[in-house]
């Protein structure tokens, strides 16, 4: 009877890598190795949870990680010696359609700004203001409504100052330091209750009637010193469709962007409340 070959079928026997055949005698040799692997991995996991990474080099993420309002502050000091400043301004938004554009804009030209908020608008788009401020920028007031202060009762005038303060800071947690009044009209019963720094402008772009980049820019350039404080608006397309070229034009010309307050500092001009500043 003859012998099926099938009896001497033998499964193949993988052979063991160098690095496996390594790894098996350290085991056996080491156990003890394994309890430290786990241990220290564990104080990694617990340091990550807590904030406590150890310091990494080249991750792209840390960029993320770092408060941009800080990464102005480094460029700054180190870009501006011997530059002249001037603080770029935005009016009556937030605009769910042209704000957050606005503000890519603004971050790939690493240029942080100030906003000049309605209370009416803030309400209406609360993730909107939080990332204008988690991105680097100065989040102020425009009053609630827009309204013309001087020309309503004290009271109500008072009654909307108040009511925009209380909005933003129920979005942003901390009060904001800074007002502009509508139309830049102020009194000195308006200057007795705003109760924070007045902010105008001394470069008025007139970006909200002109609607045109050529313009836009043309008027900054003629009227542009250092100090200087740049009124826009970023409720219209055509406006932030012209901060790209408004910005490297400033820059080209010797400018650089710091927020308001920013300026303020740099230029050792103390803010008091009540004052009306045009330029700084």
């Amino acid at each position: 009877m003859g012998i099926s070959s099938k009896s001497f079928s033998k499964k193949p026997v993988r052979e063991e890598s160098a690095l496996t055949a390594t790894l098996r005698r350290i085991d056996i040799r080491f156990p003890w190795l394994k309890i430290v692997g786990v241990v220290v991995l564990g104080l990694i996991v617990i340091m990550d949870l807590f904030g406590l990474t150890i310091s990494r080099i080249g991750d792209p993420g840390d960029k993320i990680s770092i408060a941009p309002m800080a990464r102005h502050v480094k460029i700054t000091e180190r870009v501006l010696e011997g530059k002249k400043l001037v603080a770029l301004t935005f009016d009556d938004g937030p605009s769910a359609e042209t704000t957050p554009v606005l503000l890519n804009t603004l971050r790939e030209r690493d240029v942080p700004a100030t906003f000049f908020m309605l209370g009416s608008r803030a309400r209406n788009n609360p993730d909107i203001v939080k990332k204008v401020k988690e991105e680097g920028h100065e989040v102020a007031s425009h009053t609630m409504y827009h309204q013309n202060l001087i020309r309503i009762p004290a009271s109500a005038a008072a009654a909307d100052i108040d009511e925009a303060k209380g909005i933003l800071k129920s979005i942003l947690g901390q009060d904001v330091s800074l007002t502009r009044t509508p139309y830049g009209n102020v009194n000195d019963t308006v200057r007795g209750f705003v109760g924070t720094p007045i902010i105008l402008w001394s470069v008025d772009t007139l970006d909200w009637k002109i609607k045109n980049t050529d313009s836009i820019v043309g008027i900054t350039m003629s009227e542009v010193s250092d100090g200087a404080i740049i009124l826009m608006h970023d409720i219209h397309p055509t406006s932030v469709e012209a901060v790209p070229r408004l910005v490297d034009t400033l820059r080209d010309a010797g400018y650089e962007f710091v927020t308001v307050s920013e300026m303020a500092e740099m230029h050792g001009i103390k803010l008091a409340n009540g004052v009306s500043y045009y330029s700084l």
